[in-house]
């Protein structure tokens, strides 16, 4: 395919001091068609934006109207087996209210219970015409691509898919040659970033992820081979924080140079 025809969003993580018309404004800026935003926190105290808040649901939809960028996830729910599904109707309206596509969970259960709950998530985010992308991370329980795709056979739901983290991957052993057959209904999008060789310890995996990544390109993953590995119709997003690698830039200066790596890896793998 033409490496012109795959659209380009930006996530949110790397940016979360900006707020999320700031954010689209930003993504616009620097060149990319969409953008995922961090409504719920990763972990209590976390930074989030609650589209909830009528005032910031007001201002993200006039900047997604104003710049035509997609709003395609909301993200993050963790899920175990306590997790309280009805809880998440007034997170799932507000996305739904701003045309998102999808919203990102993460599981940190065993399959049985994680299933359950994926199940009734699933349902409530079919309600709101939403899927449910769903991110394995090695630091979780739901740690591997295997382990979320059987997941995602168990439950059976056409709106839960697999959300592909090229670091996350990489750091759970994987490789793209797991992706290759992966019917397209299964794979919700990917999220493009490079990285060394060498994994950190298990404590700082965590830290590598949220702070430590690096530009497409300037790292060791097999980011073309991936891309090959894919169906051609799924979405690619840039999740590249990069404050310890590239010392102090400025946001605009972070996304445009984001999305010239990004832009770059994609046409060097399949070219105009």
């Amino acid at each position: 395919m033409s490496a012109t025809k795959y659209p380009l969003g930006l996530c949110h993580l790397g940016f979360l001091e900006i707020a999320p018309p700031g954010l689209i404004d930003l993504a616009a800026a620097a060149g990319f068609d969409a953008v995922s935003l961090r409504t719920r926190p990763v972990s209590p105290g976390a930074i989030a934006y609650p589209l909830t808040e009528p005032a910031v649901a007001v201002a993200t939809r006039d900047r997604l109207a104003a710049t035509g960028l997609q709003l395609w996830q909301v993200e993050i729910v963790t899920v175990d087996r306590h997790t309280d599904v009805r809880a998440l109707q007034p997170f799932l309206e507000a996305g739904a209210g701003l045309g998102a596509h999808a919203l990102v969970a993460t599981g940190d259960d065993e399959p049985g219970p994680l299933a359950e709950k994926l199940d009734a998530l699933g349902e409530l985010a079919a309600a709101h015409g939403m899927s449910v992308d769903l991110e394995f991370m090695r630091f979780r329980r739901l740690a591997t691509l295997a382990s979320a795709l059987a997941v995602v056979r168990a439950v059976g739901r056409a709106n839960l898919r697999v959300l592909v983290d090229t670091l996350h991957l990489a750091r759970a052993g994987g490789a793209p040659r797991e992706l290759v057959g992966v019917p397209a209904g299964m794979i919700g999008g990917v999220q493009l970033a490079d990285a060394p060789a060498v994994a950190p310890p298990p404590d700082r995996l965590a830290t590598e992820a949220r702070e430590g990544r690096l530009l497409p390109g300037d790292g060791a993953l097999p980011l073309s081979g991936l891309l090959r590995a894919l169906p051609s119709s799924v979405p690619l997003s840039a999740e590249v924080p990069l404050a310890a690698a590239y010392g102090v830039l400025d946001a605009p200066t972070r996304a445009r140079r984001i999305h010239d790596a990004t832009r770059q890896l994609i046409e060097t793998t399949f070219g105009d």
